[in-house]
């Protein structure tokens, strides 16, 4: 869950710094993402300003715009913490410190390759991909 993470992220910036936070979520720093109306941020908090962003663009997009609002305010180290706990499955810093914490889970193994036969005359329906769509893709077409 980021909205841990994005509140941890908020709460390091000083009053200055949230101010302009603020600004770029009220200018847009995404193409993909409009911009919020300055009235949703004018008195708003950490916690509100997290809950604003997850309403409007969604948890992994209100990651994506934190990460790169703090690159442009030129604190590339906390977006690339934010970046990099987010991925890693949300461990906030106060939990990665905890005496107790389970062990990680070893990878799942990559699943079998798929493959798709036509006889002569056929034809094959192009599959929909799920996942992720990043890495190498092989498609072989033989006649």
């Amino acid at each position: 869950m980021a909205l841990p993470l994005l509140v941890d992220a908020l709460d390091d910036l000083i009053k200055k710094d949230l101010k302009r936070f603020k600004w770029w979520l009220e200018n847009g720093v995404l193409d993909s993402c409009k911009p919020i109306p300055s009235s949703r941020l004018e008195d708003a908090t950490q916690e509100d300003i997290v809950t604003v962003m997850t309403q409007r663009y969604g948890e992994e997009m209100a990651v994506n715009v934190t990460v790169e609002i703090l690159k442009k305010m030129g604190n590339n180290n906390a977006a690339e913490i934010l970046k990099n706990k987010y991925a890693a499955g949300g461990e906030t810093a106060r939990a990665s410190t905890s005496p107790a914490a389970p062990p990680a889970a070893a990878p799942a193994a990559p699943p079998p390759a798929a493959s798709m036969n036509a006889t002569q005359n056929s034809v094959i329906i192009a599959p929909t991909v799920t996942g992720g769509t990043s890495g190498t893709w092989n498609i072989n077409i033989n006649k």
